[in-house]
């Protein structure tokens, strides 16, 4: 073979032989792996630490802002929180951008793991933070004024004038109106979002996400009245010794002619009567105890107590007055010109029958029945506070006027049955506590009523006079706002409704119906049918029934509600 062929031939051999090329090949790929694992490596590294980075920023904002405007405790505070997380201080810079806000920067170098072979030995990371403090108030900023929690579709209809500011409803929303109606804004849960007949179109947001109901009640509930069953119960006076009296009768007593007794105290063993004088008086200079029933016919003066055993039953026109307290372990019934001092107690019922009288008492506990609804045109006032085991029922024409509080058993009634009725002129100053039943305000006259209404069962307003409310009403059942005119717009006064089980209706006609604060009916309905009603705060219910009248406005709240919370919270804002 000549020298030129077997050249090419081992040529030719070499060239086919790739024994070595694998490896060269594998090296290659070794190093690019590494190189790119190495780089991944340490994108991930870099993305842990400033991940740490950025929630000890976060914690060191959020805990220092609760210090401003103490700016130079802040910053301590915040240099502290940076350290506690595993960061050096040496290169934080905090700022104050603005009144209340703290922010928190900085640069954190950690050491690379792998790409020191490619770009260096060190990583270089950079965060920040700021935080406000914040302070809201739970029940007034709320972020929308009507409020329909159900899946339903919310039909807002009627000839309202403006909703200022944003409606909100877990199902479809549908305005039926005129064309001057004006709506801020509509955001919508789920669904769809009609306006019919409106000039101006509002700001629509469907298909937002579900909104839970606002859960107030533990913040209501805690300014509710309450009442325990022991307030109700007969006090049962301590009587002193036979000696103690100045004058003693055994049995029965027949008075026939009227006696002063102004040497001191009297006792009768038995029921005491006196022959008819109006012009006279029975007198009583210290305390006077009848052991049964008492029934005079001439006016009483007691300067000390009273206690009568059984009944109480002064005759037609015969006024009462007593200095002390007055103990009736029957039935009270007054005709005359009545004035207690102190408590007036009655084992039975009280009733109050004379319209021309005026009736006066320091505190009631009445274990019966309360009423004064044949007294048409008397003025009953109380100083303190009203007692009634049964039901308590206030007649119209005259003034009620209760400096004190309420509270309302409602033994022996239905949960349908007017338990407390406070009708007429009304000068309530206390709270309402009632425990079954239906409370209404109103029906013959003006009511101003300062105080927190809480009933287990409903609560009413009725027509015949304005209504002035200051407080909040509180039903485990419905409350059913009626009547010719209601206002709420004292100076600062708010009115706030709270149906725990049932449904809340405004329903006032032909009169403006003003109310600042919230009405909340978490599992029931807002029924609205009244002309010219102006509420400044939120509905807030289950559902919202509408057919409105005209002049309808609902705005922003901007006074203070008594059961107000108001959180003071930190927020980051970068």
């Amino acid at each position: 073979m000549k020298t030129g062929t077997r050249f090419r031939a081992a040529r030719a051999r070499f060239c086919r032989d790739e024994s070595g090329a694998v490896m060269v090949i594998a090296a290659f790929s070794l190093i690019v792996f590494l190189t790119v694992a190495s780089l991944v490596t340490d994108l991930g590294l870099r993305y842990y630490q400033k991940s740490r980075l950025q929630n000890a920023l976060d914690a060191a904002a959020l805990a220092s802002v609760t210090s401003l405007p103490d700016k130079t405790r802040a910053q301590a505070i915040a240099l502290e929180y940076v350290q506690k997380n595993g960061f050096s201080t040496d290169d934080v810079v905090i700022e104050f951008p603005e009144e209340g806000v703290i922010r928190v920067r900085d640069t954190y170098e950690c050491q690379a793991l792998f790409s020191s072979l490619f770009a260096g030995d060190k990583l270089q990371i950079q965060a920040h933070a700021a935080a406000k403090y914040l302070q809201k108030n739970m029940s007034i900023d709320f972020d929308y004024l009507m409020f329909h929690g159900a899946d339903t579709t919310f039909n807002l209809n009627g000839d309202f004038r403006e909703v200022a500011g944003a409606i909100f409803a877990n199902g479809n929303i549908r305005v039926g109106t005129n064309d001057a109606a004006l709506i801020d804004t509509i955001v919508s849960a789920r669904g769809i979002v009609f306006t019919n007949n409106m000039g101006v179109r509002p700001t629509v947001v469907e298909h937002a996400a579900h909104q839970a109901m606002p859960d107030w009640d533990e913040m209501i509930m805690s300014i509710a009245p309450t009442a325990q069953e022991n307030q109700f119960t007969d006090p049962h006076p301590h009587l002193s010794p036979d000696a103690y009296y100045s004058y003693v009768y055994n049995g029965d007593t027949y008075i026939q002619n009227i006696i002063a007794f102004s040497n001191g105290s009297m006792i009768c063993r038995g029921s005491l009567s006196t022959g008819y004088n109006s012009t006279a008086l029975l007198y009583v200079r210290g305390n006077l105890y009848v052991q049964n029933n008492f029934t005079p016919a001439c006016p009483i003066y007691v300067t000390g107590d009273l206690y009568v055993g059984g009944d109480f039953t002064p005759q037609w026109g015969m006024g009462v007055s007593v200095g002390g307290n007055a103990y009736i372990g029957g039935n009270a019934s007054f005709s005359g010109q009545t004035s207690i001092g102190g408590e007036l107690y009655t084992g039975g019922n009280l009733s109050l029958n004379n319209g021309g009288a005026s009736y006066t008492f320091g505190k009631v506990h009445c274990m019966g029945n309360f009423s004064s609804t044949t007294a048409w045109g008397a003025q009953v006032t109380n100083k303190g506070t009203t007692f009634v085991y049964g039901k308590l029922t206030l007649g119209g024409g005259g003034r009620n006027i209760l400096k004190g509080s309420v509270y309302v058993r409602g033994h022996g009634c239905g949960n349908n049955d007017e338990v407390c009725l406070l009708n007429g002129y009304l000068n309530l100053r206390g709270d309402v506590w009632c425990g079954k039943g239906v409370v209404a305000f109103g029906g013959n006259g003006d009511c101003d009523i300062h105080g927190f209404v809480y009933s287990l069962g409903s609560i009413e307003t009725r027509s015949g006079g304005d209504i002035s409310l200051n407080g909040c009403m509180i039903a485990e059942n419905d409350i059913r706002i009626y009547g010719a005119s209601h206002t709420y717009n004292d100076d600062g006064a708010t009115l706030s409704l709270y149906s725990r089980h049932g449904n809340i209706t405004l329903g006032s006609q032909g009169s403006a119906l003003n109310m600042w604060g919230i009405v909340y009916a978490p599992v029931g309905d807002i029924k609205i049918s009244t002309d010219g009603l102006h509420i400044y705060g939120s509905l807030v219910a289950n559902t919202i029934t509408c057919n409105i009248g005209s002049g309808f406005y609902i705005g922003k709240n901007d006074r203070t509600l008594p059961f107000a919370k108001t959180v003071r919270a930190a927020a980051l804002v970068e």
